[in-house]
């Protein structure tokens, strides 16, 4: 049954991700066909836009050239004492400006200041009056920077037909240059948004579309959106496009074109809530689709597995048995194929773990005997280095001193001995046990050796590995001063140097010749017959190499009647003592 279960959520896992791969790829296409097509439409509603303005531009044109109309406003600057000609040349100026507003029925109102920023003439058409003050002054602020080029706002100018008194209206203004480019006034044109608004109209049919137009200097220009749509759309002016915005739980796929050289730029977004619904009928289809294929799965699923879930039953039920420990448990097997080598492998692994156990058993019992005899070996050194320090106080208290001290280093060494070589000690505790092999060697058998240990007080915490440098100083005894009976110098140096633990062993024994001295540094080298020192000291390189690698190691300097110094180098190691196996692991 759970076969059936994870082959029918196999089946519906691969169809759902089959599905969803289709879904995202019909969703990806038809974004990107929407996304072409309205960037298309957009840009061809900013090639409208720009002859818009260009008509406006053009017909601005010919008043500000017009002699006539610079006489008329420098004269304005000054009081005029003919009454008649001025009338006459204002009659005349008001003529050109209603050709204007007829050659151009998109602009509503002109007005032209003379140089003191006084509104001279006036001509108009429907019921747009004068911008605000405000208004006017931000756009006399805005051509500042400007010589002769046409600056675009907003403003709120008088309506005589609007119920609140007040229309949003579009205002274009331009400092008037003639040919010289001498500046005599200012012209200011009232446009309504519908110069704007009707070239837009594709762009926001039905009223699903977004636009955002921006003039040259950044502000908005026309915008159909509400305050806060607005506002989230100046936020994005600085994005990549075309890019997806949610606004008002509605998804809108935004483009963006922008009029070169004028500077107008417009944003245009087309509303995906039809894609979505469409999207959302797939999603549907895609489900019921889904069960229908999961149900048929299903019914030929339990019909094909039939004669696969019944060997599998037999073998279960072997498995069971196996594991609540019933080894001779074999189970049947009915056919050649797959199933049939798998049942031939079950009884094959139940037969080798039957074997195995046996085999571990035996080995247990062997290895808890040995066990036995490597405790029963430790305890008779044990017993040993506690008769040692039951004499050493009997002769203390005897007023045999320096017997008792003999016999406490030699208890100290073989206490020190007991302990396991993969147990690190310290520098202090391996020259401690160094200056007890001395003591007992000068005491019993070679006389007075001059012995000088340097090592700081900071170096005598360091761990290092145990039993390194008496194997060393063993051989300084052995070979170096087996024929000297006087002079003899044995120094031990340790020191730090290139961030390593440095120990030096010198002596002023014999020395040795370079057989001798490649028989011990080399590993293939056999060592002379009877030299057990030499494997001692072989050990203790290769000790070296086992645990610290290849970077540390031993050197020897050596010469025949000119002594000899054995130089360690050794990793720097502070910190609690333990075993070699736990720190490498």
């Amino acid at each position: 049954m759970k076969l059936i279960v994870l082959l029918s959520c196999m089946v519906t896992l691969a169809f759902a991700l089959a599905g969803w791969m289709v879904y995202r790829s019909n969703i990806q296409l038809m974004e990107d066909e929407i996304s072409k097509q309205f960037s298309i439409a957009n840009e061809q509603a900013l090639a409208r836009l720009e002859m818009s303005f260009q008509e406006v531009n053009r017909v601005s044109q010919s008043i500000i050239l017009n002699p006539s109309i610079e006489q008329f406003l420098r004269e304005n600057t000054v009081p005029v004492s003919d009454s008649y000609t001025e009338f006459k040349n204002r009659k005349y100026v008001e003529e050109q400006l209603n050709m204007l507003l007829v050659d151009a029925p998109s602009i509503r109102s002109v007005f032209l200041y003379n140089e003191n920023g006084e509104m001279t003439v006036l001509s108009k058409t429907g019921a747009s009056g004068e911008p605000g003050t405000e208004d006017l002054t931000r756009m006399m602020d805005k051509l500042k920077p400007h010589r002769g080029n046409m600056v675009w706002g907003r403003a709120e100018a008088a309506s005589t037909i609007d119920p609140d008194g007040r229309r949003t209206v579009l205002v274009a203004a331009r400092r008037m240059l003639n040919e010289k480019l001498i500046p005599y006034g200012t012209m200011v044109m009232v446009m309504e948004e519908s110069l704007v608004s009707k070239v837009l109209r594709d762009l926001t049919e039905n009223g699903s579309g977004k636009v955002l137009l921006l003039e040259p200097m950044g502000g908005m220009l026309y915008s159909n959106t509400d305050q806060s749509e607005m506002e989230q759309l100046l936020q994005l002016t600085k994005a990549n496009y075309p890019r997806y915005v949610k606004m008002n739980g509605i998804t809108y796929l935004f483009v963006r074109h922008e009029l070169i050289p004028e500077g107008f730029t417009l944003y245009g977004g087309a509303s995906l809530q039809e894609i979505q619904r469409k999207n959302k009928d797939i999603i549907q289809a895609l489900a019921f689709a889904g069960i229908g294929v999961i149900l048929l799965s299903a019914l030929l699923i339990t019909i094909s597995t039939r004669t696969l879930l019944t060997p599998l039953a037999h073998l279960m039920q072997g498995l069971r048995m196996l594991r609540s420990g019933d080894f001779t448990v074999r189970v049947r097997v009915d056919s050649g194929d797959e199933l049939g080598y798998i049942g031939d492998s079950f009884n094959s692994m139940a037969e080798q773990v039957s074997e195995l156990i046996n085999k571990v058993y035996l080995a247990q019992i062997s290895q808890r005997e040995s066990e036995l005899k490597a405790i029963q070996a430790q305890l008779n050194p044990h017993y040993l280095h506690n008769l040692f320090n039951e004499l050493y106080w009997k002769l203390y208290s005897n007023d045999q001193e320096e017997t008792a001290l003999l016999i406490n280093a030699i208890s100290e060494m073989l206490k020190y001995s007991l302990k396991s070589v993969q147990t690190d000690t310290t520098l202090g505790e391996e020259l401690h046990q160094i200056r007890n092999y001395i003591k007992i060697q000068t005491e019993l058998f070679t006389g007075e050796i001059e012995t000088i240990i340097q090592a700081e007080e900071s170096l005598l915490n360091l761990r290092m590995m145990r039993s390194l440098l008496l194997p060393v100083v063993e051989n300084v005894f052995v070979h170096a001063f087996r024929d000297m009976e006087k002079d003899r110098v044995l120094r031990i140096k340790a020191f730090l140097l290139n961030e390593a633990l440095h120990i030096e062993v010198a002596d002023n024994g014999c020395g040795m010749d370079q057989e001798t001295l490649r028989a011990l540094t080399e590993a293939e080298a056999a060592l002379p017959e009877g030299n057990k020192t030499g494997i001692g000291y072989k050990s203790v390189l290769r000790r070296i190499q086992l645990v610290y690698g290849p970077v540390y190691g031993v050197e020897i300097t050596s010469s025949p009647g000119k002594g000899t110094v054995v130089h360690m180098t050794l990793p720097i190691k502070s910190g609690t003592l333990r075993s070699h196996e736990e720190e490498n692991g």
